[in-house]
């Protein structure tokens, strides 16, 4: 929140400290401070109000009480508004949503005079940021900025029959002051009256009933809104302004009643005329907040503190934070003001007191030696223990999607429409890792992809940890059959941890993806003392190597060579003339010898870095190649 420097010295009749200084007892002993700058002969603090804090701190009197806390510099007395109030403007007002606006106070002003605003008022609105309108909305927004309480003021003369609060009808839409066209929905709270929606309840106001230089009647809306649903609403339009700023982190009734009165008298000011009538409150209050009595000792504060502080010391400091308090025989009956909704236990009293204190003052100490072993997990120690075993067997581990298209449960709010479900079982995400995995293959130099995961699935019976298995064969091997590689390693599992496992095996043409879950089985385990024989300290030599995110190109070579030369000859010549694109090879994979001709056949991948490779370049490098060993006298089948 920006804070006019000037602003803040109407709190006090003493000359208050440097701003710089400022800046620097707020940092310390309130909130923090984001920027300093000037503004003509101002000085605006940008503070940041935390939502803790929000409740009374988000106003030029909320930083000012917290300045004289800090400073031991005593508040102004504040003026009481006096005014004169009539009893023939009656204001009708119907909550049909109780639960949500828990306090109504209006008011109806009656022949006023909308110009512009004096130099003092504008400038004070300038010096945080904020555009002059007029008179009537400018003094609004200033009561806003000043106490911390949002107002609104409607055109009396444009509002068709009583007002009423209620949610948006299907079909009704509102153009905000802001020119901004709304659809609004079921679940949007509006203030209505005959005709429609006047205003966004609590958080911006409509164009139908705006208040310009042709109003001559106002009428004032304080209102409570239930600040979960401000935020929520706010957020579904798409629409954050002050006033639901300071809504969605509650604000105290009571400052309703002051709002609509200081509002008053500076409309008495500042827009009177001769004929001008003031309307008495109207004021439906539906949550009366009760009075919260919080008890503590200067023990207790020290004990949460960790520094001794007696009881003198503390009552001066509540003094100085305005919180009204009775001392005897050693207990503090504290009743915090009705603004400080952020009071709540007694650990909220230490809180206020230590930092006026001083942090710095709070020396730290190291916790005292404890000896303590923690519980061995059961569930972490198994499901590390089957990782380290399939590792072991050449298997890697991977991590797939939670989220999926289809499931047994269903998000509410979906992030894709392939993400809309909890995933009922491993099978399916592994079914396609094989593909992608397979397609892939032949770059990562694999005869067979061998994955696993352990991860949890989400049932309509409940959630449940689940281990899954996966082969799929990129080059037929004898004797091999991707479904008995699965199923060898589930029983390598079950024989080494002592258990029995029965997984379902689904196949997808030749690869084969077994599933089991685990919570049974782990539970029947014994429990382990420690994590010894887990290896988590062995450290591996592994580097990051950036690969391309391009498609690679595959091609095979096959030579009929003397039976005496050697593979590596032939490497050494392919590799001579396959450039920086050959990422991959050349690898031999066939070794044979007919009729007295001995036969190698390479493989090698071809990839960039910064592009899609055309077969063409390839077959430029592959015709190089040829060229090159048939001048060794090799044949090229």
């Amino acid at each position: 929140m920006k804070v006019s420097y000037h602003w803040l010295q109407k709190y006090f009749d003493k000359k208050l400290p440097s701003p710089e200084e400022l800046v620097s007892l707020i940092t310390f002993g309130f909130a923090e401070v984001e920027g300093i700058e000037k503004c003509g002969d101002d000085t605006v603090i940008d503070v940041k109000i935390l939502p803790d804090r929000a409740c009374y701190a988000l106003s030029h009197r909320g930083v000012a009480g917290e300045i004289a806390a800090l400073t031991g510099i005593p508040l102004k007395r504040q003026e009481t508004p006096a005014f004169i109030e009539s009893d023939t403007l009656p204001l009708s007002v119907t909550i049909a949503e109780k639960s949500l606006c828990t306090k109504f106070v209006g008011r109806r002003i009656e022949n006023i005079s909308v110009k512009a605003s004096p130099e003092w008022l504008m400038v004070a609105l300038k010096s945080i940021g904020q555009r002059s309108i007029n008179n009537i909305v400018d003094v609004t927004n200033y009561v806003m900025f000043d106490i911390g309480r949002p107002l609104h003021a409607f055109d009396a003369d444009k509002v068709e029959g009583d007002l009423v609060i209620r949610f948006a009808t299907a079909g009704e839409r509102i153009t905000t002051l802001d020119n901004k066209d709304i659809a609004l929905t079921e679940s949007t709270l509006v203030i209505a009256d005959n005709k429609g929606p006047l205003s966004i309840a609590g958080i911006k106001g409509g164009k139908r009933a705006e208040v310009d230089g042709r109003t001559k009647n106002i009428i004032l809306e304080a209102a409570n809104w239930n600040a979960s649903h401000i935020r929520k609403t706010s957020t579904v339009i798409g629409v954050r302004t002050d006033a639901s700023k300071r809504f969605e982190n509650r604000l105290s009734s009571s400052l309703a009643e002051e709002g609509i009165d200081a509002a008053t008298q500076l409309v008495t000011e500042l827009a009177s005329s001769p004929a001008m009538k003031i309307g008495k409150r109207v004021d439906l209050s539906f949550e009366v907040e009760a009075p919260r009595t919080i008890s503590i000792t200067a023990t207790d504060v020290s004990r949460v503190l960790g520094v001794s502080i007696d009881e003198k010391e503390m009552e001066e400091i509540l003094a100085r934070l305005s919180i009204p308090f009775v001392a005897k025989g050693g207990d503090i009956t504290i009743t915090p003001p009705a603004e400080r909704l952020d009071m709540e236990i007694p650990e909220d009293i230490a809180e206020e007191i230590g930092r006026i204190l001083g942090y710095d003052k709070i020396k730290g100490t190291l916790p005292r030696n404890t000896t303590f072993t923690p519980t061995v997990n059961k569930i972490f120690y198994y499901t590390e223990k089957i990782k380290n075993i399939l590792v072991g067997q050449g298997f890697s581990e991977v991590y797939l999607y939670t989220l999926v298209a289809k499931g047994d449960i269903e998000t509410e709010h979906p992030l894709a429409d392939d993400k809309a479900f909890l995933r009922k079982n491993l099978t399916d995400g592994m079914m396609s890792a094989l593909v992608r995995n397979h397609s892939n293959a032949a770059l990562l130099g694999l005869d067979h992809v061998a994955m696993f995961e352990i991860g949890k699935v989400f049932k309509s019976e409940g959630e449940f940890l689940s281990l899954s298995i996966a082969v799929a064969q990129v080059k037929k091997i004898k004797g091999q059959k991707p479904a008995d590689i699965v199923g060898a390693a589930f029983a390598l599992v079950a024989k080494e941890l002592a258990m029995t496992l029965s997984p379902v095996m689904t196949m997808l043409g030749n690869d084969a993806v077994g599933e089991v879950l685990l919570d049974d089985v782990i539970k029947n385990l014994p429990q382990h003392e420690s994590y010894s024989d887990l290896n988590f300290t062995k450290a591996l030599d592994i580097k990051y190597k950036r690969f391309s995110a391009y498609p690679f190109i595959v091609r095979d070579i096959a030579l009929f060579v003397p039976s005496e030369t050697k593979p590596e000859e032939v490497i050494e010549v392919i590799k001579k003339e396959g450039t920086d694109l050959m990422i991959k090879g050349p690898t031999l994979f066939d070794d044979f010898t007919k009729e007295g001709k001995r036969s190698l056949a390479f493989r090698m991948i071809f990839q960039s870095m910064e592009r899609t490779l055309s077969d063409e370049e390839v077959n430029v490098i592959m015709r190089k190649i040829y060229i090159a060993v048939k001048a060794k006298g090799w044949e090229v089948r």
